[in-house]
């Protein structure tokens, strides 16, 4: 007679479907506030002047001055505006989507998530790249130029010191 065949799938597609989670957003704000606190941090210093060949004072263009010369130096680092933008959004997107969803808004909440998810890094890009530009494009060159007080960005801030040259 003829044998029976029983079929059955070896595989089957089924499992849960992958879904943003508080706990991945906060890890993400958390690594953020750790990538733009460091990449944004930045030095740099100018003299202007030094000593001639005798031991006399002089200044940018040479001419002896009777007293030391100013030295700039300038430190940059992150700004605390950006840093709260960016831990506000991992804290939306984490207790936003629980309030939501007591409400039976567990689509919003997945938006919201999703939204913060994307937002944090987009901000520590946007950032550190606005930030690189202005700081090489205007503070690097006014401390070359000389022009003081330096500017900074609200993305950043400065700290200036300005001494008096020292043998």
């Amino acid at each position: 007679m003829g044998e029976q065949l029983v079929t059955a799938p070896v595989m089957s597609v089924e499992g849960r479907r992958f879904r943003i989670r508080g706990w991945m957003v906060a890890a993400v704000a958390v690594v953020a506030v750790f990538v733009f606190r460091a990449v944004s941090v930045w030095s740099a210093s100018a003299d202007y002047g030094g000593v001639d060949a005798d031991g006399h004072w002089i200044d940018a263009q040479g001419a002896v001055v009777p007293s030391a010369p100013p030295s700039v130096s300038v430190v940059g680092h992150a700004s605390p505006l950006v840093l709260v933008l960016i831990v506000l959004a991992g804290v939306v997107g984490v207790t936003l989507p629980a309030t939501l969803a007591r409400y039976g808004r567990h689509r919003a909440g997945r938006i919201v998530r999703v939204v913060a998810l994307v937002a944090i890094p987009v901000l520590v890009v946007v950032g550190v790249g606005v930030y690189s530009f202005w700081q090489s494009a205007f503070v690097l060159d006014q401390v070359q130029r000389q022009t003081l007080p330096v500017t900074s960005f609200p993305w950043g801030g400065a700290t200036v010191t300005v001494e008096h040259m020292t043998r």
